[in-house]
């Protein structure tokens, strides 16, 4: 075991892949998760299939600002872990979750009307509105439990627990995977509810998911070596702190799901069939790019540990161990993606669609898959460098690049190509490609520079008062 330690080298690939492949799993988990409740709502039928995608991704775009500051949590943990102030570990964790209470009960009374006001004016087919209505209104009243679970997992992924994170992750992956098969089709005694029943599935696995970290994180050891419980206080210097650094993050975060959200529903103008094989084919696309994160987030640790450290080199290091590594991965998964589109499209045929429309379905999809092949490799120094950036805490940069390229670039040249110009789903999805490609580029540029090794955003600890000698105390009794 000591010949094994002393070969890690810090930011080094095998220091990576340590941190990285319980996160891989647990990413893996969730995207295998993600892709059945996608198989078989489109084998339910074309209405759910239609509707799935579009209403999940919305859902997930209104609060991902949330989940993009209280999720920042994780840096300040890893800084705090990285320096050894295990008191700050702790009371970032709680602001982190004191901060996704109070959204998460917020969030159906004001994000909940937006949405389904957005699903109005996309003006699908009644059907299709009905069912993405009912889908994001119910996830929407669940948001409380995904948002707390974020900052809870934040302690223990800041800290490089990620086993942690893959247990937890696998558990609730099979709660919701078997919610599904029951609540969707009526199986095993349970009712019928179609696209409702896995929105529910949803929910209650989110739930037990909360559970099982706040259960976690009672533990004795935990309790006693970080005071978790002694540093419950409300201190607004932390929570400033998590909002001046996670806000830049929430807000790109949340604009760049957003953008991809109106991606998703304006191709659903061009007609149902196109919907449906851009919803298969993103849904196939979660099988790689979901464990992909999970390289971004060990990134973000390792960068964030290493910042709290002091240990600049390493920090660069890992950044580009990520890269490679990510990189090497998309690339892999690509090639499946072009030899294999008829082994990925077969998961989603079934009774729900028709043979002659699910042959028209392939026909767009495994096109599509191809043009991710192209984008997965974009997306990997994209996303790894993106959170690279904000381990180190440079988000005002990310967030600044991402509104200008979602908001003046993609989402606008979607909506020519789908509703003005009329060009058709593959000029849709070239738009796509080249915003990803762009953010890539930008981003590499920006870490390259590097401007992120001056920045410091830890606490910094009050002075104390000043200390006043005997002598001068009664000196100033006289005067006074």
């Amino acid at each position: 075991m000591n010949k094994i330690a002393e070969k890690i080298i810090p930011g080094g690939k095998r220091e990576l892949l340590k941190v990285a492949w319980p996160l891989i799993m647990s990413t893996a988990s969730y995207s295998i998760m993600h892709f059945f409740d996608r198989v078989m709502l489109t084998r339910y039928s074309d209405t759910t299939a239609a509707a799935a995608t579009g209403a999940g991704i919305l859902a997930f775009a209104l609060i991902s600002l949330f989940l993009g500051i209280a999720g920042y949590t994780t840096t300040f943990v890893a800084q705090y872990h990285g320096s050894g102030d295990k008191n700050m570990c702790s009371r970032s964790f709680w602001h982190g979750v004191y901060f996704s209470l109070a959204c998460g009960l917020l969030y159906p009374f004001t994000f909940r009307p937006i949405g389904l006001w957005i699903f109005d004016y996309m003006n699908h087919d009644p059907d299709v509105l009905n069912a993405e209505k009912i889908y994001f209104g119910t996830l929407a009243f669940g948001a409380i439990f995904p948002l707390t679970s974020n900052s809870i997992s934040a302690f223990f992924s800041g800290r490089g627990k990620t086993q942690v994170i893959m247990w937890v992750t696998i558990s609730v992956a099979c709660i919701n995977i078997f919610l599904n098969y029951c609540l969707i089709f009526g199986n095993l005694g349970a009712p019928e509810l179609g696209i409702r029943g896995a929105a529910i599935a949803t929910v209650f696995s989110s739930f037990c998911g909360m559970f099982l970290y706040v259960i976690l994180i009672s533990r004795k050891n935990i309790r006693t070596e970080y005071n978790i419980f002694k540093n419950m206080a409300f201190r607004w210097s932390t929570l400033k702190n998590l909002i001046k650094y996670g806000g830049p993050s929430g807000i790109s975060f949340s604009l760049d799901i957003m953008a991809f959200s109106i991606f998703v529903l304006l191709i659903g103008h061009i007609g149902r069939v196109q919907l449906i094989a851009s919803n298969i084919a993103l849904s196939i696309n979660t099988l790689s790019f979901l464990p992909m994160l999970g390289f971004s987030m060990a990134t973000t640790i390792l960068v964030g540990k290493y910042m709290g450290m002091g240990d600049k080199n390493s920090a660069e290091k890992s950044a580009y161990s990520g890269v490679k590594c990510a990189t090497v991965y998309m690339t892999f998964m690509g090639i499946l993606f072009v030899l294999m589109p008829e082994v990925f499209f077969w998961f989603f045929k079934g009774k729900g669609i028709s043979s002659q429309m699910f042959a028209e379905i392939f026909g767009y999809g495994k096109w599509l898959l191809v043009m991710l092949a192209f984008l997965g490799v974009f997306d990997a120094v994209n996303v790894t460098f993106s959170g690279s950036l904000k381990g180190a805490g440079d988000t005002w940069f990310t967030m600044w690049i991402s509104v200008l390229a979602s908001w003046l670039f993609f989402a606008p040249a979607v909506y020519l190509v789908t509703d003005v110009f009329k060009a058709g789903i593959f000029w849709a999805w070239g738009c796509f490609v080249m915003y990803v490609a762009l953010l890539a580029l930008f981003y590499w540029i920006r870490f390259s520079i590097g401007r992120w090794k001056k920045i410091d955003i830890k606490e910094k600890p009050k002075p104390p008062p000043p200390v006043i000698s005997e002598v001068v105390a009664e000196a100033q009794i006289i005067d006074n």
